[in-house]
């Protein structure tokens, strides 16, 4: 079975990310990318975030339709993301519809939609080669769904 690997920010004691798979790992055409970011999660909501990606984490290890996974967060900007990569949009749909996800979220949603938080998510077709953080930072970011503490201010947009 594969195996997280932990990733210390070597600029930032309290920043870390964790990978699953090789992020350049060659991409069939059906491939998409999945990220959810939240921004401004306070410390409580940083730990319920924290306890859930673990148990997430052991269901993503499992799943033969996933091609690369990236859990990142920093305790600074409260910042959570997560990227996954599918061989085919089913897949990650299926997913998201049972076991760990599914009870995150539904009975955990307020972590996201509450609070100060800033909440972005987006899917979408890849090819190629999986986009550097920044790059996909700046996708989720325009192009997202975008929610500040619960109420969406904006829709998902197509990427050109």
């Amino acid at each position: 079975m594969r195996e997280w690997v932990k990733h210390q920010d070597p600029n930032n004691k309290y920043g870390a990310k964790f990978t699953l798979g090789d992020r350049d790992v060659e991409l069939p055409q059906t491939a998409i990318i999945s990220v959810t970011r939240g921004e401004n999660f306070n410390i409580f909501r940083i730990m319920i975030n924290g306890t859930i990606n673990n148990f997430v984490k052991k269901q993503l290890q499992k799943n033969e339709n996933l091609l690369y996974a990236e859990l990142s967060g920093q305790l600074q900007g409260g910042v959570g993301q997560t990227i996954t990569v599918w061989k085919k949009g089913s897949s990650m749909n299926n997913f998201r519809k049972k076991g760990a996800h599914k009870f995150a979220m539904r009975f955990f949603s307020w972590v996201f939609y509450g609070g100060k938080v800033q909440a972005y998510f987006l899917t979408w077709k890849i090819s190629n080669s999986i986009p550097e953080d920044n790059e996909i930072k700046e996708i989720v970011k325009k192009y997202g769904k975008h929610y500040d503490g619960g109420k969406l201010l904006k829709s998902a947009q197509r990427l050109p």
